[in-house]
């Protein structure tokens, strides 16, 4: 008898499960940093709006927080996709299981 283990679905069940749990600890820690990034902005003071429109005085300007932001919701959306293409492969791993099973059975 052949052991499914032996034929990858062991394997691509805990490939799944891992990217599901690093995408899960991903969003949790961009969305933290999110809520805490936009809690510190409305403690912080306003920021006087530049009025220079030269491009490279502008780009010059931008503040950290908001670099800080950009990056957060980069890493949100970036886990999004990393926990839906585990769910993909968990949906594949579990119809190749099922289809193992109704060969052997």
């Amino acid at each position: 008898m052949t052991s499914i283990d032996g034929l990858g679905a062991g394997s691509a069940f805990a490939a799944a499960q891992y990217g599901l749990q690093s995408a899960s600890d991903g969003i949790s820690q961009a969305a933290s940093n999110i809520a805490q990034r936009t809690a510190e902005d409305a403690v912080a003071p306003a920021q006087p709006i530049a009025t220079n429109t030269d491009a490279t005085n502008t780009s010059a300007n931008s503040s950290p927080t908001s670099t800080r932001l950009t990056d957060d919701l980069i890493a949100l959306n970036v886990n999004e996709r990393n926990a839906q293409a585990s769910a993909k492969v968990l949906g594949v791993a579990d119809e190749m299981l099922g289809t193992i099973i109704d060969v052997l059975a």
